[in-house]
């Protein structure tokens, strides 16, 4: 039996050397793979960590260097520079953001859908057949999206008839997506004057009628009418009310027919059209600043108008400067605090006497100063209401739309103070890091941080 075994064991020691011989070159390729592989990992985590590095002198320079965060002075300013760290070149990139923010806000009226309107054409010359298009968009400013749209009213200019709508033309389109068919309109005329409904009985319902915030729908259709006779040389302007609120637009899509002789006025429906603006417009946070606000008013009707009010909502925060107000009112104003839809906001309301006359086409303004202290970036709105001395056409009151509802004058959120944002992009061997940052009163916020 021994003599039988003699040689097996160099046998197995042999298969043991070629199977061994076999994994030498795969082992060592291996090994100088991981060696390798320990390299690159080794410089990207380097190259991670400087970019991270540079990240927080973004966020040091911001807050400790002297005056750098208010070196920058206008949305979308940028600076640039390199720094070493980690023994790695860093590019580094800091831009400037001073856009008013696209959340919601919290209004100073019960409104929460805010319609605009456009038409094309805008210009028509006399004695000519022409289709026009109308466009309503409807944007939710509002944090508040309980209550729904239930209805859209559209006031034709005078000289339109009911025939004038295209049949079929009406279509939707949500967030700049497809245009959808919806059912025509009804129609109602008072006093030779269209309106038009959408829908045509009852309400909207789920999706047309839920908006989220910020939110954009827009309604369009089509007329069809011969600019002739009575209709010739004049400008024709649009009207818009929203349900339940009795939100209205205003007199909007300005039709310019021939060569009116007070281009840009309103020859039916024309009201004031009310804007306002703020200087400074970005501001440093914790730092007391001085803002100087002023508010523009303007005739669009072809008659003379008398300005009874103004009211205006200062952003949360804000306070009224004593004996600030110049312009075509130079009393002070009555200064309340009042506490408006859950939001505490300074209220300033003029009510001259007598009540300044406006003349068609004429601009007025009125300016007066606010201060403030601002500890976190963000958008600081204000709003304005001017009452003139008017009262709603049959045509408006018929649906349910006050005197004070028709004639109220409202800027929406305008005159923004922004407390600006910034975003850095670091660069180290192609390894970015992106992030967003907000300052503070206590130093800074990040609201957002990328690895890539």
């Amino acid at each position: 039996m021994r003599k039988g075994e003699i040689g097996q064991a160099f046998i197995l020691v042999l298969i043991l050397l070629a199977i061994g011989a076999l994994l030498i070159v795969p082992a060592l390729r291996l090994t100088g793979t991981s060696l390798k592989s320990s390299q690159i990992l080794a410089r990207q985590v380097r190259a991670m960590y400087a970019a991270d590095g540079a990240q927080e002198y973004v966020l040091w320079k911001l807050v400790y260097d002297p005056g750098y965060a208010a070196s920058f002075t206008y949305d979308g300013q940028s600076d640039n520079f390199t720094v070493d760290l980690c023994g790695k070149s860093v590019d580094v990139m800091i831009v400037m953001r001073a856009t008013p923010g696209q959340g919601g806000v919290t209004l100073a009226t019960e409104h929460v859908i805010r319609p605009t309107k456009t038409v094309d054409p805008d210009t028509i010359p006399n004695d000519v057949l022409r289709t026009c298009t109308y466009t309503i968009k409807l944007e939710q400013l509002s944090e508040n999206t309980t209550q729904g749209l239930d209805a859209i009213y559209d006031i034709l200019p005078k000289t339109f008839q009911d025939t004038d709508y295209v049949p079929d033309s009406s279509e939707i389109s949500v967030d700049g997506g497809a245009w959808e068919s919806v059912p025509d309109p009804s129609f109602a005329v008072e006093g030779g004057q269209v309106r038009l409904r959408w829908p045509a009985s009852g309400n909207f319902t789920s999706p047309i009628r839920d908006f989220e915030v910020r939110q954009v729908k827009e309604l369009k259709f089509q007329v069809t009418h011969e600019f002739k006779g009575e209709d010739k040389d004049m400008v024709l302007c649009n009207w818009v009310v929203l349900k339940p609120w009795n939100t209205v637009s205003g007199p909007q899509a300005p039709i310019t027919v021939g060569s009116p002789s007070d281009p840009g006025l309103c020859k039916e429906g024309g009201l004031l059209e009310v804007d306002k603006t703020s200087d400074p417009e970005v501001i440093e946070p914790g730092v007391e600043e001085d803002i100087e606000y002023t508010i523009s008013i303007t005739n669009l009707d072809v008659e003379t108008h008398h300005i009874q009010s103004v009211t205006d909502y200062l952003p949360p925060g804000f306070s009224y400067t004593d004996n600030s107000t110049s312009g075509i009112i130079t009393e002070e104003p009555v200064v309340d605090l009042e506490t408006i839809n859950g939001v505490e906001r300074c209220v300033l309301e003029w009510e001259p006497l007598p009540a300044v006359p406006i003349a068609s086409g004429e601009t007025l303004t009125l300016t007066f100063w606010a201060y403030v202290i601002k500890d976190v970036s963000g958008s600081y709105y204000n709003e304005v209401i001017a009452l003139p001395d008017v009262h709603a056409p049959t045509i408006f009151s018929e649906i349910g739309v006050s005197d004070e509802e028709y004639y109220a004058c409202y800027t929406w959120n305008t005159g923004a103070v922004i407390v600006p944002a910034y975003d850095a992009r670091t660069d180290a061997d192609d390894v970015y890091i992106d992030a967003n940052m907000a300052l503070t009163l206590d130093g800074i916020s990040i609201t957002s941080w990328q690895i890539y």
